[in-house]
């Protein structure tokens, strides 16, 4: 089987390890990275509070692009 149909196939369990993983950072206080294209070109980072930041990283200097509310 191809990677992809595995992946297609376990699409739930990588967005519950996501969200998992998302819970964790909060619960030790610390910003999540993520990808999400729908949000935009970079990394969106999750503050523990729930606010979300679209960023860029280049030689290790991260600037702000976009700012967004809390998830649904």
């Amino acid at each position: 089987m191809m990677i992809l149909d595995k992946l297609r196939e376990n699409e739930h369990l990588i967005a519950q390890v996501g969200l998992m993983a998302l819970a964790r950072a909060k619960e030790a206080g610390a910003p999540a990275y993520y990808s999400d294209p729908s949000l935009g070109e970079g990394y969106i980072k999750e503050m523990p509070d729930g606010r979300r930041f679209l960023v860029t990283i280049e030689d290790g200097i991260e600037t702000i692009k976009a700012e967004f509310g809390p998830r649904g």
